[in-house]
This record gives C-alpha cells, structure tokens and sequence, in this order.
C-alpha cells in the first residue's frame, strides 16, 4: 500500500534497531501508563454518571473482551499484510476518536462503545505491534530490549496519572478527555519511526508442511485406490472422446474436399444410418443444436467433477487463510498449554489491581490527592520490579519460569493482606508490594513465550496470550464489581486475585514434567 523504507536482517540487534526500541519504548509510555489511569477515571466516571461499580466494572470486561478477540484478527491479518507501521498510525485516529466519544458520552452506556470498542482497538492495534516488532528486531539483546520498553510502562505510569490528576483540578473530566485525545495522536510519529524489517522466517514452510500432512493423510486413506482407480477411468474416457472428435472432424474434411468425387465407404451400422439421416432432413441450425445437446450431456459428468474440484479448492484456500490467521498446532506444545493455563489465572491478578486501588483507598475515606500518590507509589515499584526481575533473567541465575512462579505466589500472598490496608501507610506499602511483583508478569511473558515456541510463531502466541489475558480481566472484573456491589467492599475482589495469583503461579512449577512427557512422546 506505501512504498516504506525497510530494514534487513543486518539491522538485528544494531542500527535502526535503537530507534524502534526508542518508538516502543513512548508506546508503552502511552499505552500502558494510560490504561495505569483507569482507576483514576472509574472515580471521576462513577461520580459523573452516579452509578454503580458492577456497571463500570462491566466497561471494563468488555473492553478486554473485544481486546482479546481483535488481537488475533489484528496479528493474523492486520500485522501481517499491512504491517505493524500503519496499525500504530490507525492506533492514533482511533485513540483520539474514543476519547472524544468519552468526553461527549451522555449515559454510561455509550461507553460500552467509545471505551470498551474503541479504545480496545486502540490498545491492540498499537501495543501488539510494538511488542512484535521489537520481537523481530532483537535476538540476542531482546531481554534487555523488552526491559527497556516496560522501563517506558513504568515511567508512564509514574507520569500520567499526576498529568491526568492535575487536569482533573484544572480543567474537569470532559476537558480533560479531549486532551487525552489530543495526546494519543503521538502515536502516528511512534508508529513512522517502526520501519519493516525483511527477516527469514519459516511461516511459509510451516504452512506447506501443513498442507502436505494434509495431502498425505489423504493418500493413505482407505479409498486412495477406489479415488486413483476413478482418475485414470475419468482420463480414459477423456482420451476416448477426444479421439472420437478427431476422428471425425478428419472424416468431415475428407467429404468436403472429395464431393464430386465416387468414394466408396465401408457399410455403417443401422444406428449410424439413422442418425445421418436424421441429420441430412433437419436444417442446418438444427443439427447444430442437436449435436451441442449431445456434447453437453456427454460432458454433464466432467462438468460437475470440475464443480466438486473447484469446491475443494476453495476449501483449501478458506483452510490456508484460517491457518494464516491461527496457528492450531501451538496447542500441540505442552509447554505453551501450560504457560497459558498460569496466565489465564495470573494476568488479571497482576493487570487490574491498579485500577481498583483508588476506588479501594476511597471506601477508606482517602482524599483525592492522596489516591493520585498510591497511583505514583505503584507505578514507581512497578519500573523498579520490571528491572530487577528483567536484570535477574538476563544473568540467568535462577530459571524464568521459576522467577515467575516465585513471583506470582508472594504476590497472591500480598494481595491477601488487603483486608489489614485501613490506612495511607498500609495502603501505600501494598500498592508498592502488588505493583512490584505483579509487574514480573509483564517482564517475562514474551521472553518465555520465545523460549517455549520460537520466534516464528510468536504473533500467534501473543494473539493467544492476548486472548487468555482477556479472558482473565473480564471475567475477574466482573466478579470484582459484583462482590463490592453485594459486599460493600473491595477485599473479596483482591482475596479471588489473590488465590488465581498463588494458583497460576505453581502451575508453571510442573513444566520439567511436560517437557520430559514431550521428549518421550
């Protein structure tokens, strides 16, 4: 569609590398520093609106819904033939467009669509790409570059939510939404600066891998012989007819050339008779449609077996543009079953905390100001956490998935003690504990999703991630709202983060198990 410049493969770990990293790292400052805002939002909403939490939190379990179904149209198609570039540019417009809508939305529920829809698409099209972009871009320094991106999602995080804070006291909600608005159109210069990069890949290759099983299974079927054995009877009987057309055009110029001439010819079949001279007493129009008739209802039989191969043919083609989009054989990989299993437990446990702590400090009597430092507190343990856990890793003193499982099982642990946070001091040391460990999530996912199923296939297993991921936020948000709606208070809601944390956790402490079930399989 443009004629960009690309990169080659010499551009891996050097060159314009660095500035994609730059680029990735101002879209997590966007991204993920917005979405660290919500929490901020869902007051000022809820004040607005004079609604309940459920409601709210039904916005936002939506919006991770459509995230999570999007994400595999947007890897499969969307990155895939029109490139990672121009859905962060197309992240710009929609971003700008779904702020403008919130600002505007007269009831709650028109945010099902500017929030939940739109700004869904927004986070996807621009966070995806960045992540896989930066996935292309570096191989032996992709740790340290993944950690520099979160670095952006930590500063983010520090940053806007005193932006969005101090715009609230200055110039109110709907003022401030169109300011927003205003700044997520950075993201069409973030997304220039992500330049296409022409890497050796084995997309293709697997996909005709595919196709050949395919084929294979189909030769060793039981009817291969009865399908052959039709083939060459189908063949045979083209042959033949081709034959018998040849034959008698030669015969029919033979006539023309000899009609004054005395031939003598070998006597014919009272069948033939009849039809020459059935023939010689019909016009010449006539015959004409009389032997067309003949013709296609010999060749009604090869008419309709071009139709069922036509037909198959599309089936193929529907089958290799499913494939594109999906990739159904990362199912078959033990390892990356079980690293889905723990994320679809942990991900809301370490994602949607931060957008409950405010209204949490709220239901503590909190004063608005003091919420905007908690938010801070987080987002800084949150920048600290990621690069710790990141430096750890690259060091590799201790397995990732090990960081991981150790990690997430303190962290469920510490979201059990939500219910003695009566406090600023107590609620200040837990957002700084959650936001710490929870942000080793983030830190490790990719890299261990390059670790278990390679780089080839890494924008379906973001797609897939993505998808779990989503799943996780919403239906845990959901429950979140309706225990505080039934309850009173946010403590159930961090209890049911909290076992889905532990849980999650020790389930990635059985991957010596899986691999050694694959490796005698």
């Amino acid at each position: 569609m443009f004629n960009f410049r690309k990169s080659t493969s010499s551009s891996v770990d050097k060159g314009w590398a660095w500035f994609v990293l730059l680029a990735c790292f101002l879209e997590y400052f966007l991204t993920i520093g917005m979405f660290k805002t919500f929490g901020l939002f869902f007051v000022q909403y809820q004040r607005k609106y004079s609604t309940t939490a459920s409601v709210l939190s039904l916005v936002l379990s939506v919006q991770t819904i459509i995230a999570s179904v999007s994400s595999i149209f947007i890897m499969g198609i969307g990155t895939t033939y029109f490139g990672e570039r121009l859905m962060v540019i197309c992240a710009a417009i929609l971003g700008l467009g779904s702020n403008l809508g919130n600002a505007f939305a007269p009831q709650p529920s028109i945010l099902f669509f500017t929030q939940s829809t739109i700004y869904a698409l927004t986070s996807e099209s621009a966070h995806l790409s960045a992540m896989l972009i930066l996935g292309k871009y570096f191989e032996k320094r992709r740790g340290m570059a993944y950690a520099v991106a979160n670095f952006g999602a930590g500063i983010g995080g520090l940053v806007l939510p005193q932006l969005v804070t101090y715009l609230f006291s200055e110039y109110g909600l709907r003022s401030t939404l169109i300011i927003i608005g205003g700044i997520h159109l950075h993201l069409f210069p973030i997304g220039l600066l992500m330049r296409p990069i022409e890497r050796k890949t084995n997309k293709s290759q697997n996909i005709n891998e595919i196709e050949n099983h395919r084929l294979i299974k189909e030769e060793e079927s039981p009817d291969r012989f009865s399908k052959s054995k039709k083939r060459k009877q189908q063949n045979g009987e083209h042959k033949m007819r081709d034959a018998v057309t040849a034959s008698n055009g030669s015969h029919y110029k033979q006539e023309e050339k000899n009609e004054n001439a005395i031939t003598l010819l070998p006597p014919k079949s009272e069948e033939e008779q009849n039809v020459l001279s059935s023939n010689f007493m019909c016009s010449e129009d006539e015959t004409v449609s009389i032997s067309t008739g003949k013709s296609d209802f010999k060749n009604s039989k090869p008419n309709l077996e071009n139709y069922s191969k036509q037909t198959e043919n599309r089936k193929g083609l529907c089958l290799q543009f499913l494939f594109k989009i999906f990739d159904f054989s990362l199912f078959r990989n033990g390892k990356f079953n079980l690293l889905m299993t723990s994320s679809l437990l942990i991900a809301a446990a370490c994602t949607i905390p931060v957008a409950y702590i405010p209204p949490f400090a709220k239901d503590q009597k909190l004063q608005s100001d003091m919420i905007g430092y908690l938010v801070t507190f987080s987002s800084a343990s949150d920048l600290v956490g990621r690069f710790l856990f990141i430096f750890i890793a690259d060091n590799k003193i201790i397995q990732k998935h090990h960081m991981m499982a150790i990690a997430m099982v303190v962290h469920g642990i510490v979201c059990l003690m939500a219910v003695f946070c009566t406090s600023f001091v107590s609620l200040a040391v837990f957002s700084i504990l959650e936001a710490a460990l929870g942000g080793t999530y983030y830190s490790l996912i990719n890299i261990l999703l390059v670790e278990f199923i390679g780089l080839d296939s890494l924008n379906h297993g973001l797609a897939v991630n993505r998808m779990t991921r989503g799943i996780s936020i919403a239906i845990t948000s959901t429950l979140i709202g309706v225990l505080r709606d039934n309850t009173g208070s946010y403590v159930g809601g961090f209890y049911l983060m909290g076992i889905c944390s532990i849980v999650g956790g020790a389930i990635l402490l059985f991957k010596p198990f899986v691999s050694k079930s694959e490796n005698v399989s």
